[in-house]
C-alpha cells in the first residue's frame, strides 16, 4: 500500500530555545529566509505524502498560518509590482491535505503517535520528528518508501553515530539484508557506550504499519510518566518484524543551539553569492588567519 500520510510531532515546548519560544514554535526557528520545518514539509511531499496530520499544542497556530495562503498578502504585493517578494511567497508548499489534532500533555513520543490512530484509518504512514534534516537529491523519506515497497516491513531511518555519542540515541542490533538495508533484532534506547549493539542510531524518520497503536496501548509508561516509541518498535519488532535502512544524505540537527548554528551555516554557505562572504567573516569573528 503506497505510504499517503504521515505525522509531524510539534507540540513540544522548545525550551532549549526559551525565551524565543515563548511566542515562537521552535519548528518556525528560520534557516535563512524559511522555517525548518518547510523542509521537513519539501521532503514530505517529494516523498509522496499527500495527508499531512500535525500533533500540536496550543500557541503553534503559526505552523499552519505558514503553509496556508494569505491572499490579502499576494494582492498587495502584486498590486505594488513586487515580484521578487510574490516569487518568494511561491517557495513555501501548499498543495496537501493539513490536519491537527492537540497534545494536551506532552507524554514523550509515543504518546504523541498515539492522537494519529483515528488519522492512520487503519492505512501505514510516516512520521517525521522535526528536529531532524535531510538532505539528499532523492529524499530519505522515498528512499525509506522505496525499501518498504520491496520488503513489506515497518522501516525505521538510522545512520551512523561516533561511538561516543551512542547514548545519544536508540541503537539497534543489526543484521544486514542488502546494501542499506538491515534486519533489526534489537534495540536499545540510550545504551552506555560498552553496552551498545553497533553504532547505527535512529534518527527521524520512520514508516510505520497500522498495529503500532495496539502496541503503544500495551507500553507501560517510564519513570516521567512517556510513553515511548522506541518500546511500542521493541514489540513491532518482536511480534512482526522490522527493518532500518541507513538513508543517503547529509542530516542537520535544529534541536539545540550549537547545531541549529551550524545548519543555518550550512545553508548559508549554499547561498548564492554568500559562501565566500560567510568564509571571511567567519575568520574575522575566531580570530583565523
Amino acid at each position: 500500500m503506497k505510504i499517503r500520510k504521515a505525522i509531524i510531532p510539534v507540540a513540544g515546548l522548545g525550551t532549549r530555545f526559551l525565551p524565543y519560544t515563548k511566542a515562537v514554535p521552535k519548528e518556525m526557528l528560520p534557516i535563512i529566509d524559511v522555517p525548518a520545518i518547510h523542509y521537513i514539509i519539501e521532503e514530505a511531499l517529494s516523498s509522496g505524502i499527500e495527508s499531512i496530520l500535525f500533533i500540536t499544542s496550543e500557541g503553534k497556530q503559526s505552523i499552519e498560518e505558514y503553509f496556508s495562503r494569505n491572499h490579502d498578502l499576494e494582492k498587495y504585493l502584486k498590486a505594488g509590482g513586487n515580484s521578487e517578494a510574490l516569487a518568494a511567497l511561491k517557495k513555501v508548499p501548499y498543495n496537501f491535505k493539513r490536519h491537527s489534532v492537540i497534545q494536551a500533555e506532552a507524554r514523550g513520543l509515543g504518546h504523541a503517535v498515539l492522537h494519529a490512530e483515528d488519522y492512520a484509518g487503519g492505512e501505514p504512514f510516516a512520521v517525521f520528528l522535526p528536529d531532524d534534516l535531510i538532505f539528499h537529491k532523492k529524499p530519505a523519506t522515498k528512499q525509506m518508501t522505496e525499501a518498504y515497497d520491496k520488503y513489506k516491513m515497518p522501516v525505521i531511518a538510522v545512520e551512523r553515530v561516533a561511538r561516543n555519542m551512542v547514548s545519544s540515541y536508540g541503537i539497534i542490533r543489526p543484521v544486514r539484508v542488502a546494501e542499506r538495508v538491515y534486519n533489526v533484532t534489537g534495540i536499545r534506547e540510550k545504551p552506555p557506550v560498552k553496552e551498545a549493539f553497533s553504532n547505527l542510531g535512529i534518527v527521524g524518520r520512520y514508516i510505520l504499519p497500522p498495529s503500532i497503536f495496539g502496541y503503544l496501548k500495551k507500553t507501560k509508561p517510564g519513570a516521567k510518566g512517556e510513553i515511548q516509541l522506541t518500546d511500542a518498535l521493541a514489540k513491532l519488532m518482536k511480534e512482526e518484524g522490522l527493518f532500518a535502512y541507513e538513508f543517503e544524505g547529509t542530516r542537520c540537527d535544529t534541536g539545540n543551539k550549537y547545531d541549529y548554528i551550524v545548519t543555518v551555516m550550512r545553508y548559508a554557505a549554499l547561498q548564492k553569492g554568500i559562501k565566500g562572504k560567510l568564509k571571511k567573516e567567519a575568520k574575522k569573528i575566531f580570530g583565523i588567519k
